[in-house]
Order: structure tokens, then C-alpha cells, then sequence
């Protein structure tokens, strides 16, 4: 069964549809409440033997499309599904919507946070409204029924400052690992590259020093190859391009697999477009190459796709189509998909 459900402090309207697959049916919260700058939605991802809750940090619209993706271009948007707009792209400024969230996986052995978004207390400039931000994520955790201490594994997909903030917190002077029983999971394709790599943009060289080194000089730190095994139900999978050792961790249930994909994929549009890459990719070529083989196997093997920044729904399910794929939101009947 999958379904999502509310937590129980949130207001909420919900709708049943169902996924054309079986039994299996999902259920929608809609959320009303809101948390400072951000409005944060609550579901669980139910697959019986695995929940899965996300904490929404923010959502960012400062990157333009024609910024973002280097081979952007507006005749891109024709033909596209009416829900991408505004929604997930603003049309009158160009802005990409974009949600800076973590997953968290619980099963009856681990409790397994994907990535770590921004943080507090961060150096970031000049990325102004990622500096020293004083947001509530540890709050949302709480709400969702979570401490940190219950967090035994935390799985960076790679080392970008918007997926390692909260991997510490400031303490008296001293960045300290935020989840003090988590092992933390690092490719280490991806740590020896970060480790020597003189990054151009000083946000990344930044949060290496304060995100990463802290914590694996606290030795809570594995560094790990592809095909690494949390444990039956979670597999590492390496899929570079966006970085080096860029990783996605893959959920296995016998209700569905899940996927959850980090950045190899960053929106929407680029599963209608898989060949754009963003300016942010080491090796464009390397990340298309990532991303199409991500999109074949969600599309053959029926997979919940849940990358680190779509906005809501936030996932959804990879289906082929003549002109190439096409999204069905996890929240969305298959006959009425686009």
C-alpha cells in the first residue's frame, strides 16, 4: 500500500485518487500551515514496511531559468503540462520554483535522513538568503516526531551546500555534528574530489569546511562506494555528472522501490528535457548521461521518483511517452497523467 498521510498538527484537505496500479492508492494532504518564509507540507509515504517524511527548509526562486540551465530556451516551455506553470516555472519573471527539502526513511532497523539542505548559522555569501539563515528545520523535524538523536544514518548525495548544511550546527563557537548517533554516508569519490578540488564558487568551499570536515573529524563519517548497502531495503547508487560522486539512494519495499535522486535531476522540465544540465554541473554531458539512465529504469521498473527540490507534489512516477518521458505526479490517477 502507498499512500501519504497528514501529520496530525497540520489542517488539511484531503482527496483520494488512484495510482492505475493495483492496489495500490495514495492519499493527499493538502497543508495550511505555514512556517515562517516557507509553507511546509507534511506527507507520509506509506509502503508498510518503510514511511517516508519530508522537512520543506524553503522554497527558492531565485534561479532563472535562462540562468540555470545553460541551453535554456522559453519555445522549451510549448506543449508542456499546463501544471508547470507558475506553479513550478514563472512565466512573467523567468523564475525557477524550486523546494530545498530533506527525506527522512523509516523502517523498523533505521531512521535515514537524505540530505541535509541549507542550515543555519552558514557563511553563504553572496547567495544572500542562504546566509546565516535562522530557519526552523530542527523544529520541523520535531513536528514530524523525530529529535535528532533519533537520526542513525544521514546520506549526503553529494557535497553542495544545499544538501550538507544541516549535517552540523554551531555550538559554542564550534561546528558540531547536528545528529550525534547518525552515521554519516559520503561517496568517497566525492570527498577525495571536494577535498582538493578549489572550487570556483566560494559557497562550496565554504560548506566543505563547515558541513563536511566537522563531521568526519568527529568520525561519524563512512565513506562509501557504489552499490554500498545500508542495509536489504536501501542501496548507494553513484550517478556522476551534476558532481563526481554524485549518489542517489534507492529504496526497495515489497509494496514499491523508491528512488530518491538528489540532483540528477533538478526539475521538472528536465524530464521533458533531459538533455539541459545546469550551471552547476561539473560534467554536463556526464549528468544527461546520469539523468536519462535514471528516467529509463524509474520508467521500466514503476519507481518512485523523489528528487531533493521539486516542488509540490515534490515526486511522482516516470512514464514513457512517444516524444520521450512524461511525469505522473504521485498524487495523480494514471488516466488523467500528462
Amino acid at each position: 500500500m502507498l499512500r501519504t498521510v497528514a501529520s496530525p498538527e497540520s489542517q488539511m484537505a484531503w482527496r483520494r485518487n488512484g495510482l492505475g496500479t493495483g492496489d495500490l492508492n495514495l492519499i493527499v494532504a493538502k497543508p495550511s500551515t505555514a512556517y515562517n518564509d516557507c509553507t511546509m507540507q507534511q506527507p507520509i509515504i506509506d509502503l508498510g514496511s518503510a514511511q517516508i517524511y519530508r522537512i520543506e527548509e524553503c522554497i527558492d526562486t531565485s534561479f532563472l531559468g535562462k540562468s540555470f540551465f545553460p541551453q535554456f530556451k522559453s519555445e522549451l516551455l510549448n506543449n508542456l503540462p499546463d501544471w508547470l506553470l507558475p506553479h513550478h516555472y514563472h512565466p512573467d519573471s523567468g523564475a525557477l520554483v524550486l523546494s530545498m527539502h530533506s527525506w527522512i526513511v523509516k523502517t523498523e532497523r533505521h531512521t535515514v535522513l537524505i540530505d541535509a539542505c541549507i542550515g543555519n548559522d552558514k557563511d553563504r555569501m553572496p547567495r544572500a538568503h542562504w546566509h546565516r539563515r535562522q530557519g526552523d528545520f530542527l523544529h520541523r523535524l520535531a513536528a514530524l516526531g523525530f529529535q535528532p538523536s533519533d537520526i542513525d544514518v544521514v546520506m549526503c548525495t553529494h557535497m553542495h551546500a544545499d544538501h550538507v548544511g544541516w549535517n552540523t550546527v554551531l555550538r559554542d563557537g564550534r561546528w558540531v555534528t547536528t545528529f550525534p548517533k547518525a552515521q554519516y554516508l559520503f561517496s568517497r569519490v566525492e570527498y577525495e574530489h571536494a577535498s582538493t578540488y578549489q572550487h570556483p564558487n566560494p559557497i562550496m568551499r565554504q560548506a566543505f569546511n563547515d558541513s563536511v570536515l566537522p563531521v568526519v573529524e568527529s568520525g561519524q563519517a563512512l565513506m562509501i562506494q557504489d552499490g554500498h548497502e545500508i542495509d536489504e531495503m536501501f542501496t548507494v547508487q553513484l550517478a556522476p555528472g551534476h558532481t563526481p560522486g554524485n549518489a542517489m539512494l534507492r529504496l526497495q519495499t515489497p509494496a514499491q522501490e523508491a528512488l530518491f535522486v538528489g540532483d540528477v535531476i533538478h526539475h521538472p522540465i528536465q524530464v521533458y528535457h533531459p538533455e539541459l544540465s545546469t550551471m552547476a554541473c561539473q560534467d554536463p554531458q556526464a549528468s544527461r548521461q546520469s539523468r536519462l539512465r535514471m528516467l529509463h529504469h524509474c520508467c521500466e521498473h514503476h519507481t518512485l521518483m523523489l528528487p531533493a527540490h521539486f516542488a509540490a507534489p515534490h515526486g511522482g512516477f516516470i512514464e514513457e511517452r512517444a516524444a520521450g518521458f512524461g511525469l505522473r505526479w504521485m498524487n495523480e490517477d494514471a488516466s488523467s497523467s500528462a
